[in-house]
């Protein structure tokens, strides 16, 4: 298949139900995941058990985390591969550890809001902004241990404990990493591509072959679906530094050049960078070392990139591991889960939030 034929969106996979006011059911993603719905109202209901304290203020933050919503991505791939092997699928089990995986995403982006020092994510009020840094730091930290609680008492589950622990020390080396290379414009593609493998590829392949595992799935199998993870990972993280360039900041809920404010250099502009006349270089770079970025420097730096073709090269490699995910799904059936994975794979390059 020509990776070409990735760059026509399909139909939306991320079209949500109206959120239910009286009962606050968080939203369910439709469309594409018509295969998986009742599984993902199953894997809400248990978030919401699960997200419960005795203490007012821990059950209070939660909710406010759970209910802004979210893509649900991990527990979606994480049942769509437990589904896709088409041998067996132990829902409890499976509800749990998809739960699991959507805790520790809450836990993280509880976190990262307070290191960002956040006001909004998606154009809702952070954790951070409304109940404060150090309780919100706190909160995440329960979620966090709820979600190895939630799978530790299954001695079933030992292998899946495993391989979520090892995600939680990888995003954490992640984030050191890229706080730790901020501002620094010489940075190797190779670097860059360590910090999202680290901070997002390799919890999307542990959700794959997790739920892969759960399915009955071979060796082989489990390989094929954590390669497909890991290359969608990739795919998102690039799609994701992308948007922070040319979003529109209504559907992504943070303004244009968060990243760039932050001292985050990602793959556009390290492309620009890499490839671009020495003029350019030299105007990129006296922009990029002043004290604060205006609008107009967001503005300028963003012509610059394009210019130079830095959105353009990022995308098709966006693409280029979107299509690398999909062929790892050779070895599986068709089927309705294997036909939402591929449309999975592909929307996540041409999503616009």
């Amino acid at each position: 298949m020509n990776a070409t034929m990735l760059t026509t969106p399909p139909p939306s996979l991320l079209q949500t139900d109206d959120m239910d006011s009286e009962h606050g059911d968080a939203k369910i993603a439709v469309g594409l995941l018509d295969s998986i719905e009742n599984d993902l109202k199953q894997v809400e209901d248990r978030l919401r058990q699960e997200t419960r304290s005795d203490i007012g203020a821990v059950r209070e933050i939660s909710d406010h985390t759970l209910l802004a919503g979210g893509k649900r991505l991990r527990p979606a791939l994480a049942l769509l591969c437990g589904r896709v092997v088409e041998r067996t699928f132990p829902a409890n089990r499976a509800y749990a550890a998809a739960a699991a995986a959507e805790l520790i995403h809450m836990a993280t982006l509880m976190h990262d809001d307070v290191v960002d020092e956040a006001p909004e994510r998606r154009g809702v009020a952070t954790a951070g902004s409304v109940y404060g840094n150090g309780i919100a730091v706190l909160t995440g930290d329960f979620l966090l241990a709820k979600s190895i609680s939630l799978l530790a008492h299954n001695d079933e589950n030992l292998h899946i404990v495993r391989v979520f622990s090892d995600i939680c020390v990888a995003m954490a080396e992640g984030e050191v990493l890229q706080a730790s290379i901020a501002h620094n414009m010489d940075i190797p593609v190779e670097t860059y591509n360590e910090v999202i493998e680290r901070k997002t590829a390799r919890f999307l392949a542990g959700c794959c072959e997790m739920g892969g595992l759960l399915g009955d799935a071979t060796e082989a199998e489990a390989a094929a679906l954590r390669a497909y993870g890991h290359h969608l990972g990739m795919a998102f993280q690039i799609a994701d530094d992308l948007l922070d360039f040319v979003g529109d900041p209504k559907k992504t809920g943070k303004p244009l050049g968060t990243d760039l404010r932050d001292g985050r250099v990602t793959l556009p502009l390290l492309h620009a960078l890499r490839t671009g006349d020495a003029e350019s270089r030299t105007q990129l770079r006296g922009l990029l070392a002043l004290p604060s970025l205006t609008d107009a420097d967001i503005a300028t730096i963003t012509a610059i990139i394009a210019r130079l073709g830095g959105f353009a090269a990022a995308h098709q490699t966006a693409l280029e591991r979107a299509e690398r995910a999909v062929l790892e799904l050779s070895r599986f059936p068709h089927n309705p889960y294997r036909d939402a994975m591929e449309h999975l794979a592909r929307f996540v390059v041409v999503r616009d939030k």
